[in-house]
């Protein structure tokens, strides 16, 4: 009965999924969510639209859309490897949360490689850790 019980064990053992179930987000059509600058959690308030962009490719056209925090972003992107180049516009409409906005365009354009560690977007300049971003999926 042992030996019968130790062999439905191996067996059982065997035959569980060795899967990683652990996802990496792609750079392109993921939403990228703000989610620290400069190691600071950044907080969505109640009924403001949360900083956003969405990188995506179109033949040889690389276009960032996104929302910085007061007005709409859009503008192209490049990619060799790690390395990452933005060149962004926005509409310069005042809020609330200009220094948000400020903070996304000046970390995009001084931006130079970046590194997905799985659900988060990490964007340096140099060795220096400017700002991460969180993936989320929609429904």
């Amino acid at each position: 009965m042992k030996k019968l019980l130790f062999f439905a064990l191996v067996i059982f053992l065997q035959c569980r999924s060795t899967e990683n179930n652990s996802s990496v987000a792609n750079l392109e059509n993921t939403y990228w969510k703000l989610a620290e600058m400069n190691g600071m959690p950044v907080m969505t308030p109640d009924n403001a639209k949360e900083v956003h962009f969405v990188l995506s490719s179109e033949g040889n056209e690389k276009r960032i859309k996104g929302f910085a925090g007061c007005n709409g972003l859009g503008g192209n992107y490049t990619v060799d490897g790690d390395k990452i180049k933005f060149t962004t516009m926005t509409t310069k409409m005042a809020c609330d949360r200009l220094d948000v906005e400020n903070f996304l365009t000046k970390t995009l354009e001084s931006a130079t490689t970046y590194k997905i560690n799985g659900e988060t977007l990490e964007l340096y300049e140099g060795e220096t850790l400017l700002a991460t971003f969180q993936s989320v999926y929609l429904k």
